[in-house]
Parts: structure tokens; sequence; C-alpha cells
């Protein structure tokens, strides 16, 4: 398991911080932030942000107030949903999330992460993961049906 965090600069304080709790569960993870040799917006920040996210089997979106604003955060959720990649969203204060975001698991504080882990852990003992070199993606199957569905529902389980 590789999870993308995925957020806005402003909110880089609570992305360092899930960033190290996942290091405190041994679990890798990719921060999103720049590398200043990169120009900050089109073909190169997209190819950055695509490969980076390609190499990463979940991805964790920080909301917040200004997360609206962002261009690249939208991009990042889209590209995940496209290879229905496992996905939560790790709400700050008393964020309304827009309706297309409400599917999605909802963190909140550092034992949630944990939780996150712990459902994909055992999801990942049970379910098989074939490469697929020709899309560039893993895709998750048990027994043949798409298994994210069901990994969704489980940790929301363990949420309430």
């Amino acid at each position: 398991m590789k999870i993308f965090i995925s957020h806005k600069q402003e909110d880089a304080y609570t992305a360092n911080k899930i960033a190290g709790e996942l290091r405190a569960l041994n679990v890798d993870y990719y921060l999103d932030l720049l590398d200043s040799s990169i120009e900050q917006s089109g073909r190169e920040l997209t190819n950055h942000i695509r490969e980076n996210l390609n190499n990463c089997t979940d991805i964790i979106v920080i909301m917040s107030e200004i997360t609206k604003f962002s261009q690249w955060v939208p991009f990042e959720i889209g590209m995940a949903a496209q290879k229905d990649m496992p996905t939560a969203t790790f709400l700050r204060a008393d964020v309304s999330l827009p309706d297309f975001l409400e599917y999605w698991p909802r963190l909140k504080d550092p034992q949630d992460i944990r939780k996150y882990v712990e459902v994909k852990n055992k999801f990942g003992q049970e379910i098989y993961l074939e490469k697929a070199y020709d899309r560039g993606y893993y895709q998750r199957f048990d027994n043949g049906i798409l298994d994210t569905h069901r990994f969704y529902d489980e940790l929301k389980k363990q949420l309430k």
C-alpha cells in the first residue's frame, strides 16, 4: 500500500500530520510537495502528478474551506476515480463536502488514519492484486469482482 496525500498548499500542516501518522504505521506514502524545478501549471505539473499518483494504490484527500479554490486537488481526485483507486477524505474542522465526495469514507483524526490502514490491510490479505501493466495501475479483484466498494463499506462501519 502506498497512499497519495492530496492537499492544497495551505493545508500542508495537516498533510504533514497525516504523513507522520502513516510513517508511524510503516505505511509508504507520497506527499505532493512540488519540486521547485517543476512549473506550477501545465504539462510538466500534470505529468508529475500523474506519475506519482500512478505509483500509489490509495489516495487521501485533505478537505478544508480553501480546497474549493484548488484546481489540482479535483484533478487528482478525478484521476484516482478513473482507476477506482481507494479514496478517503480527511476533513478539517466543519467542512461541508461537495456532493461528489459524500460517497467516500470520511476521516477526521489520526485514529481514523489507523482504522483506514487496518481495514485496508485486512482487505489486502483477502484479495488478489493483479498488475495491469498495459494500464499502469493496480486493479483490485476478489474472484473477479472489484473490491473497492466492500472496502468502503467496512471502513465506514469502523469509522462510526
